[in-house]
């Protein structure tokens, strides 16, 4: 009996560049997230590789996102 293969799902974890594409930014500026708090992070059990959890970094991204976007009207700009 062939089974289908199970759905792929998303790795619990991210690293600096994974993280640095999302949010298109340089990587330096993620690790300067992760030193002052703003995205909390882990090193890997070596101790060499900096990881985020993916819900973290979801977070995250759905707190710089603007869910309800800003229409201006040509009367309220100032021109």
């Amino acid at each position: 009996m062939i089974t289908e293969p199970a759905e792929r799902q998303p790795k619990p974890l991210m690293k600096v560049p994974e993280v640095a594409a999302l949010f298109e930014v340089d990587p330096e500026t993620v690790r300067v997230w992760a030193r002052t708090g703003k995205l909390r992070s882990r090193r890997n059990p070596g101790g060499r590789v900096l990881v985020f959890l993916r819900a973290d970094v979801e977070a995250l991204l759905a707190e710089v996102v603007d869910p309800e976007p800003v229409s201006l009207t040509v009367n309220e700009v100032d021109v």
